[in-house]
C-alpha cells in the first residue's frame, strides 16, 4: 500500500514521455486528436455501463445463479479500462487495452471459477435456439430438438 505514494508519480511521468515521444513519431496534432479520441470513448464508455453493471453482477450473486469470476469481474475492469482511457496519455490507455482483452478466467486444471449461492453442481450450460439446415432443394427448420440426419 505504500508503493502506490510512488506509483502515481512515476505513472504520470510516464505519461507526459509517452505523450512526447508520440508527438515526436507522429506530430502533435494527431497526438491530440488520439488523446482527445481516447477521451470520448472512456466517457462514452462510462455513460454505456455506469454502475448498472456492478448492479446487476451482484443482482446476479444474490439471487443463487452461478456466475463465473470473469462474469463478477468484467463491469469492474470494464469501468477502470474507462478511467484509465479518460486519462490523458498512452500507458494508461495500454492498461485499458489490456483490461478490456477477454480473459476467460479458467485456472490451470481448466476448471472455470464459479460463485453460486445455491449448490447447482453437474448442471451445464445450456442454449435454446432455431437452426436451418439447408440441402440442395430442401430447407428443414428445427427448433430446440435434437434430430439425426441421415448420412448423404
Amino acid at each position: 500500500m505504500r508503493y502506490i505514494g510512488w506509483a502515481l508519480p512515476i505513472l504520470a511521468a510516464l505519461e507526459v514521455i509517452s505523450i512526447i515521444l508520440v508527438s515526436n513519431l507522429i506530430g502533435g496534432g494527431w497526438t491530440l486528436f488520439i488523446i482527445l479520441l481516447s477521451i470520448f470513448y472512456g466517457i462514452f464508455m462510462l455513460r454505456n455501463i455506469g454502475l448498472s453493471g456492478l448492479f446487476l453482477a451482484m443482482a446476479t450473486i444474490r439471487t443463487g445463479n452461478n456466475v463465473s469470476l470473469y462474469q463478477l469481474l468484467w463491469p469492474v475492469r470494464y469501468i477502470l479500462a474507462a478511467i484509465l482511457l479518460i486519462s490523458p496519455g498512452f500507458v494508461s490507455d495500454i492498461f485499458a487495452a489490456l483490461l478490456l482483452l477477454p480473459i476467460s478466467g479458467k485456472s490451470q486444471t481448466g476448471t472455470n471459477h464459479s460463485f453460486s449461492g445455491s449448490s447447482q453442481a453437474g448442471q451445464e450450460d445450456i442454449i435454446e435456439g432455431e437452426f436451418t439446415v439447408e440441402t440442395d432443394n430442401e430447407q428443414t427448420r428445427h427448433s430446440g430438438t435434437q434430430q439425426h440426419l441421415p448420412p448423404e
